[in-house]
This record gives structure tokens, sequence and C-alpha cells, in this order.
């Protein structure tokens, strides 16, 4: 079986011009038919009534193509003697047209086992740079297509029926979900083209019956009403193609709210931001084995490339309403049972009614920050803010209109006592004053990321508190230094001289640059000996000016990087602590920076295997030409 991956337009057109209908794979809502020709003048032109009809000269290019060429013109004009004669005075005329069909096409043909999908997506995107990309979830619905005809039109038909109960997913989230339960794998590799019908077929009743059954739990458990209220779609893939191989059921409510959990922590953390299928493989690989609950590894993988579960305030700030964190603040005020603040309705955006509808509603009004000295241009963001938003019904919003806080929050709360709590409003009426505002802004991040982290944790209350992510950084200790993750002693005492040792810095800021400047970033643990014993860094702490723990070793990092490294590195690293048998162990999570890092001697330093190791001027060179845009 071959699989056209270019030229699919070209090919509808003739086949539509040939047969006059639309191929069975075409997805289009129209077809541009209706091409005429005239014998005599030999001009085509699209259908005119008043121009075409009644005249012989003029006749259907479709019907004539598809309907026996110029014989079937012939043959139904037999008994029109000036309409045939017509037709034999232009014959050479209407037999170059039918002859349109004799004509040759060159076909380029890739075939061969070192011709992958990826490899043809590849060398389709090279040639066709200037087209539309062509991507390997084109080329493997294509090829499904090809193994089972009726596929595409069965995925659609289950995604219009979706899209009723507002989860009408991409195809290509289908697509993914189907190769992840018949293969294991979304990649679309060898083992997804070497896939039957059958297998496919069989694969795709019980991802329809998964999804539908998700679709459930997500709508009346969690609070997720549509998949708007998710920040990416790709969230559902492991989740259902767990499910398909378990016949389309949790094996237990624990387990359930494990996964709902999980779904909420891969969107808040944007899981699938980056490298999306390779990510989706590594989950995907961890829902097909035989553990009933592979929500714990699911959770390390977030924790690999973030640093932490537990959301912090900060996280919050300068992050819109359609944000994943502003998404996620609508599903805790709905958890918390939110009401309207004028009606007293539960808030839910399918609500009856038009004036009943959800909006989300500036708690501090523009008119009112602008008033106070805001630009509604340049201070956009912190005005828009979704710390400065609350749900409520269309009604309600338009009743407040452009009042100050300070006006209309004590009447809400005389009115519906309760509801301003629900959705996490500061009770503090001296912070309801215009003039306090960015004071608000930070009291309210803090109680919605306790709301939120609180909310989270009520999904495993079997599990005490941090001890998800105690488990997390331990598992990465037990499984040794690799080329994402080193163990460092500490950040500045020196064991085996048993006094402080600047030069330990240097050892540090030397391996943030090597994951600063890898591909895939890395972590680097403070406080683990390379053999993974535990020693903490209350050492460290002594030695700092203040000696006031984690605070004052957070901000001391922070100094020693910027110094060594630039002023703009702390950005791409995220510092956190763990209490590990009773002793603080820092975790720095390093992201890939976007620009060559060297320290203040212009070395560069790169990851190696498990090493960091300086880089020669010209190997630093070409890897930064080959490797960094």
């Amino acid at each position: 079986t071959s699989v056209l991956i270019d030229g699919q337009q070209r090919l509808t057109s003739l086949y539509v011009l040939f047969n006059d209908e639309a191929p069975a794979f075409y997805e289009g809502e129209k077809l541009h038919r209706g091409l005429w020709f005239n014998i005599v003048t030999e001009t085509f032109s699209w259908y005119q009534k008043t121009k075409m009809q009644g005249q012989p000269e003029w006749i259907d290019v479709h019907k004539f193509l598809s309907d026996g060429g110029l014989n079937g013109l012939l043959e139904r004009s037999k008994d029109k003697s000036d309409e045939k004669d017509l037709y034999v005075q232009n014959i050479n005329r209407l037999n170059r047209l039918d002859q349109i069909k004799d004509h040759s096409y060159t076909v380029d043909q890739l075939s061969g086992d070192e011709f992958s999908m990826e490899k043809v997506v590849e060398v389709f995107n090279m040639v066709n740079s200037a087209g539309t990309e062509l991507t390997r979830m084109d080329l493997a619905m294509a090829h499904l297509c090809t193994v089972w005809s009726e596929a595409r039109r069965e995925i659609n038909q289950f995604r219009d029926e979706m899209r009723e109960y507002q989860f009408g997913v991409d195809i290509g989230v289908l697509g993914r979900c189907l190769a992840g339960v018949a293969t294991g794998s979304v990649l679309f590799g060898r083992e997804y083209e070497d896939a039957t019908k059958e297998q496919f077929q069989s694969s795709w009743k019980r991802v329809r019956l998964a999804f539908a059954h998700l679709v459930n739990v997500l709508r009346h458990e969690a609070f997720i009403d549509s998949i708007d209220n998710l920040p990416s779609a790709n969230v559902l893939v492991p989740v259902v193609v767990y499910l398909a191989n378990r016949n389309g059921v949790f094996p237990s409510p624990l387990i359930k709210k494990r996964f709902i959990r999980w779904i909420y922590l891969a969107g808040l953390w944007q899981r699938y931001s980056g490298q999306t299928e390779s990510t989706l493989q590594r989950d995907t690989s961890l829902v097909t084995g035989n553990d009933d609950d592979p929500t714990p590894e699911l959770e390390h993988g977030i924790f690999q490339d973030r640093g932490r579960i537990k959301l912090q305030p900060e996280d919050l700030e300068g992050k819109g309403a359609m944000s994943p964190w502003g998404k996620f603040s609508y599903i805790v005020a709905r958890s918390k049972g939110a009401k309207d603040w004028f009606s007293g309705i539960r808030l839910y955006d399918d609500a009856v009614g038009k004036a009943n509808g959800l909006e989300s509603h500036h708690i501090f009004p523009k008119a009112i920050l602008r008033k106070s000295g805001f630009d509604t241009s340049k201070d956009r963001k912190v005005i828009n803010e979704f710390a400065n938003r609350a749900y409520l019904t269309q009604k309600a919003n338009r009743t407040i209109n452009a009042q100050a806080p300070s006006i209309y929050l004590p009447v809400v709360e005389e009115t519906q006592p309760g509801s301003l709590q629900q959705q996490c409003i500061p009770m503090d009426r001296s912070l309801w004053a215009s003039d306090r505002y960015l004071e608000f802004l930070h009291t309210r991040r803090e109680l919605l990321a306790q709301e939120m982290n609180r909310y989270l944790d009520s999904f495993v209350a079997d599990v005490a508190e941090d001890s998800t992510d105690e488990w997390a950084v331990r598992k990465r200790i037990k499984g040794g230094e690799n080329a994402s993750l080193e163990f460092k002693a500490s950040l500045r005492w020196d064991y085996r001289e048993g006094q402080v040792n600047k030069a330990l810095e240097k050892v540090v800021s030397k391996t943030v640059a090597g994951f600063l400047n890898s591909k895939n970033g890395g972590t680097l643990l403070i406080g683990v000996s390379d053999d993974g014993e535990i020693l903490g860094i209350e050492k460290d702490y002594s030695t700092l000016r203040k000696g006031q723990g984690r605070d004052e070793f957070e901000l001391h990092l922070n100094q020693i990087i910027g110094k060594s490294l630039g002023e703009s590195v702390p950005v791409f690293i995220t510092p956190t602590f763990h209490s590990i048998d009773g002793q603080d162990v820092c975790q720095i999570a390093v992201e890939s920076s976007d620009h060559p890092i060297y320290d203040n001697e212009g070395q560069f330093y790169l990851r190696i295997g498990n090493a960091t190791r300086p880089l020669p001027v010209n190997e630093a060179v070409e890897y930064i030409q080959r490797n960094r845009h």
C-alpha cells in the first residue's frame, strides 16, 4: 500500500473532474464543480445558465469525462442529428479533451526500511519548505486510512458526538490515543506501520469506551466542563490509553482521584508545552505496564522537569484568566461551591439563560484603576492578572459595572455571606481600597495558591504533606547521577578541610552552566554525596552571614550564579528545598538557556555524559552553531 504525501489537492481536483463526485477521503464542505467547455471556441468557463442552457456547443466537462467521453457523448446525441453533426465537426477538439485522462504524471516514490514515518516527513518538509508543513500525525492518519478505509469517518463521527458534551478534541488527540492502545506507542513508528486492520478496529472500540468514561469523570467529578477548561487536550492521551487497557474504567476510586490530580498537575505545569511527542511517549509507556497505579511515576515526570509540584504565589504573578493557573482557579472556585455574588446561584458556565452565563469579572474595574494612576496600556498585564478576576454571572458583572471594590464588596459580604471567601478574596477591607491594589494582588495570590494546593492535596489525602515531593527526590537520588542529574555535597562547606571553601561555589556555577548550555537542561542536588548519601546543607547554613536557613541560602545561591554566569541566568533556574531524613536538600532545576552561557572568565561549559566539561573555543563555536538558534 502506498500513501500519498504530496499532490492531494491536485489529485482531488482531477478525481472530481473525471468522476463527477468527491473521493471517499474528502472532508471539505463543498467542492467547486460546474466546469463547461465550448467545443467551437475551445474555451472553458464555469456554468452560467443564461449563457449555456440549450446551447449544444457548450458541454459539461465533468459529465463528458465521467460518462464515456467522446463515445458516450455521441451515443447520447444519436437521436439529435443537429447536435451529433456539431460534435462530429469538432471531433478533434473533443478527442483532445477526452485524452486529458491519458496524460502521464511523474511520481516520486519513497520506499524501503530506511524511510520511517519521521524520515518521510523530514524529506517532504525539506522539499516543500514554502508550503504547509506535513506532520507525523498527517502521515499516520493517511496510513491508517489505507489499512482501514473507514477510520477517518469513524473517528470524526465520534469527535462530533463528543462535541455535544464540549469535548470535541482534535483528531490528532484521538489518533494518538488509538496509536497508544494499538501499539503501546504514540510515535507512529514501525509497530504502527505494521499494525493490522483488526488491531486498529478493536483498539478503537476500547478508545471510544475509555474516552467517553473519562469525559463523564471530568465533567461530574473534576469540575472540568469542557476541553476549554484544560490548557492542553494532550493530557487526556495517557489517561485514555490507561483506561482502554483496563476495560474503560478505573480500578478503584482512589486511583481515579489520583489520575484527576495528575491531569490538573500536567495542565498547570504545562507538561506538553515543549517536546510534546517524546514527553507523551514517556508518559504513555508508564500507563501501558502492569502497574495499576502509575500516577506516582507520572507525577515524578513533572517533578523532574519543574523541580517541584506544589504551587507558590509567585507562580501566579502576571498570569491571565486564560492561563493554566487562571483556568484552574475556576475549577477550585467550583470545588468550593462558589456562588454568584448577587443572585446566590452556583457558578456553572452552562447555566440556563444568557444573563446567568459565566463571565470573568475585574474585581478592581479598569476605570477605577485608571483613576488611581494605572496605565491601561503599559500596566495591562497587572490590570488583567487573574488575581484581579472573579467568576460571576453576566447580570452580576453588569450590576457592578465600574464600582470600586470598597463600595460593592461590603454589600456582597452582607447579602451573600461567605461568597467572597469561596473565591479567595482577602477579607482585610483595607485592601479593597484602590491605592492598595498591588497589596491586594499579592495577598490574593497567596490565598489562591494555598487553596489550589489544598484542593490538589485532597485527591491524595492519604499521603502526608510534602511526601510526594520527598518521594520524588528520594527516587532521583536512588537512580544515581546521569546526564541530567548531578549531586554536590555542599555549596561552600569543605567536608575534607572542615571549613568554608569558596572554590566549591565555582564548581556549582560550572555545573549549572553545563545544564544551561545543554539541550534539555538538568537538575543539581546540593546536600547529597557522590554515592547518594544524604548530607544536608545545614553546614552551609551555618556559614552564611545571617544564618537564616533556606531563604538566606537561596539568596546567596542566586548571587553566586548571577555574578559568575550573568544577571539574566537566575530566571532559568528554580531552587526548591526538601526535607530528607530530617535534613534539607536543595534541588536546582535548570532549564535550557535561550542563549549560550559563558562564565565570567569566558569559559563555555557543557554537560557530557554524567560530567560537566569546558569546551575549547573551536568546539564551543561548532556546538553552538549546530545546536542553538
